[in-house]
């Protein structure tokens, strides 16, 4: 009877047999290159940083500028002096001020330490992250040898090279916000260390340590959750640590958990649990019912597969409406559905023979399921960063298949040994690398990303979206006429495409109106900025907008109710505000001119070349109160002078 193979187990990574010894050189020939430690980190980091070195003279880009030079809510702009702020507050309260959402602080807190030493400066912002992306390859490598301690170098180094490599990491790397991920998974690393150490001494400091840094990571970001499972499964497959130890050690990732989510309940806002998601920012609103809820998670799980093994084309965003609502009976949720199962047939099968495939299996899933939108909805519905963890358990996977496809010795492996395998490698990390070069470069700008974007992802409510924003800010900076003329009809295109994909949105409407000002189209300006209103009565945009269209056509009476209706949401808006008391004089509500011109002067008395003292002297001097005109004239002196000193 033929003699069945036998799976991988992590077991033998643990045996003590020693390599097999390889005859020394002689004497008259070179001693050839032996990879170790030092030089595995060292190279793995330079191509990591050979790949990505151009990001450093890329832009702010995306989400970018909310945490850095528009982030003025909090006073990031002051430094570190607001870090006490910061860790009480949400994310996102650093640019909306909305204390609800997610609790990051370590991420807008970095950049208030970024702020206080280099200002605001995207190349410094870039670098940063490269140089944390550098110590995540070294703690990471560090993990990883703690996993395979008797087996080559070159197993983990393989592995590392294909993680680091892997362009479904472009985002992560390039995307200034997204250094959450990184913070998440070097702290993470860090305290898995520990946790190896607590086996080693039995000693609880280790214990105590592994969840101080893994309380950082959650305080980077929510990811690494599925570790208080991974760590005791990782210690379970590739130690001799007792199931007690392995219990142990999850212990402190739980309680961390409970900090974690104790820390959130008390700092931020209790309306988050009910807060509405608006279906543009997450897809799965759409997803009614249990059945499309789930035939949709397991059609993005099938995405996520297809991109772990050829990962492109790749964009910023899968939003509503580029990724369909499908239920339980769509082929593709059937197709994911078996293969999911499968795997997790074959996990629960080779569980006790510590089978390094099941580890890999187990390992992806646990890291994805926080992100899978199953247990709970995240806010976003798909992206490239959510594979940022579970792909190392890819990577591990693709490693030990090749190994096991050419017989390799993992014990002796390295390109002497088996050539081929090493060579399949490199060609597909240099197909990685290739392609991860050219992919950066979506994320120079604005432009190019949501150019990139809408190319790839022409159904999504956002792409369209964005893309239409920049040529819409392209078109009121051009003076040529020409290309602002080309601009304002890309904006018009792309506009019209989101509106197409999800027409109840009033920002699209209304920066759509507001593109037709600019070409002096007014009847279109009116009929979209209407609509805008019709959404969205508290648009404040596109009232004034609408005001401003009436006021330039000389119907000032028609222009009064929508500057009326913008300063009565945004008070603090002067243009309005002196557009509002222009509308009154011309309409000769004088004494409503007069109340609004000092409106005006309150919010800002050097608007439009401080002429609010000047109109409303003129104001009170067309009815008669020549005492008033003449105190306004002299404030308008008086002001004139203190600008020149």
């Amino acid at each position: 009877m033929a003699n069945k193979k036998q799976p991988i187990k992590t077991d033998q990574i643990r045996s003590k047999t020693p390599p097999a010894s390889r005859p020394s050189p002689r004497a008259n020939e070179s001693k050839p290159f032996v990879l170790n430690d030092k030089w595995a980190i060292i190279l793995l980091i330079a191509i990591a940083v050979i790949v990505n070195i151009r990001t450093i003279g890329y832009e702010y880009t995306y989400d970018d500028a909310a945490f850095t030079s528009s982030g003025n809510l909090i006073d990031i702009r002051g430094g570190m002096k607001s870090i006490p702020e910061i860790m009480t507050h949400a994310k996102n309260y650093c640019f909306d001020k909305s204390n609800i959402g997610s609790y990051r602080p370590l991420l807008p807190a970095s950049f208030a330490v970024e702020r206080q030493f280099f200002g605001f400066n995207p190349t410094v912002s870039h670098i940063v992250n490269l140089i944390l992306f550098g110590l995540m390859i070294m703690m990471l490598f560090k993990v990883l040898r703690r996993m395979f301690p008797d087996y080559s170098i070159y197993v983990p180094f393989f592995i590392l090279l294909l993680y680091i490599l892997h362009p479904i990491h472009i985002e992560v790397i390039a995307s200034v916000k997204s250094r959450d991920e990184l913070l998440a998974v070097l702290f993470t690393c860090m305290s898995m260390m520990q946790s190896y150490k607590y086996i080693d001494n039995n000693k609880i400091k280790p214990l105590i340590l592994s969840g101080v840094y893994f309380l950082l990571a959650m305080l980077s970001k929510e990811s690494p959750i599925g570790f208080v499972a991974i760590v005791p499964l990782t210690l379970y497959f590739f130690t001799n640590a007792s199931i007690k130890q392995c219990i142990i050690s999850g212990v402190p990732y739980f309680l961390t958990v409970v900090v974690f989510v104790g820390l959130r309940f008390a700092f931020l806002d209790k309306a988050a649990a009910n807060a509405s998601v608006a279906i543009t920012e997450n897809f799965f609103v759409a997803a009614t019912t249990f059945a499309t809820k789930l035939g949709t998670v397991l059609l993005i799980q099938l995405k996520y597969f297809a991109f772990l093994i050829f990962p492109h084309p790749l964009s910023f965003d899968y939003s509503y409406n580029q990724i369909p609502i499908v239920g339980i009976t769509d082929y593709r949720s059937i197709i994911s559905f078996v293969i999911i199962l499968a795997l997790f047939a074959y996990a629960l099968i080779n569980f006790r023979k510590k089978d390094i495939f099941a580890y890999s299996i187990l390992f992806y899933f646990l890291s994805i399921a926080i992100t899978s939108n199953l247990l709970m909805e995240i806010g976003a519905g798909m992206g490239e960063r959510f594979l940022f963890i579970p792909s190392l358990g890819f990577c591990i996977a693709v490693v030990f298949l090749l190994a096991k496809l050419f017989k390799a010795d993992l014990k002796t492996l390295d390109f002497s040994t088996v050539p081929k395998l090493g060579y399949i490698i490199i060609g597909i990390s240099v197909l990685y690398a290739g392609k991860v070069f050219a992919g950066n470069e979506d994320w120079r700008s604005n432009f190019t990303l949501f150019e990139k974007g809408a190319e790839i992802c022409p159904n999504s409510w956002r792409t369209q979206h964005c893309l239409a924003v920049e040529y819409k800010k392209m078109t009121m900076a051009e003076t040529n006429p020409q290309l602002k003329q080309d601009y304002a009809d890309s904006a018009i295109v792309h506009y019209k495409k989101s509106i197409a994909i999800y027409p109840l949105k009033a920002d699209p409407e209304g920066d759509l109106g507001a593109v037709y000002f600019t070409l002096k189209n007014y009847d279109s300006s009116v009929v979209h900025l209407r609509r805008a209103m019709v959404l969205n009565p508290e648009l404040s945009s596109a009232s004034a907008n609408l005001g401003t269209v009436y006021m330039t056509l000389g119907n000032y009476a028609e222009a009064l109710p929508w500057y009326r209706k913008t300063v009565a949401v945004d008070p603090n808006n002067i243009i309005a505000q002196f557009n509002l008391a222009v509308c009154d004089y011309q309409v000769q509500k004088y004494d409503s001119a007069i109340i609004n011109f000092k409106k005006a002067l309150a919010v800002n008395p050097a608007y439009n070349d401080h002429k609010g003292f000047e109109y409303t002297a003129l104001i009170y001097k067309m009815i008669g109160q020549a005492d008033s005109a003449n105190k306004y004239e002299a404030l308008g002196r008086q002001f004139a002078a203190g600008l020149k000193q």
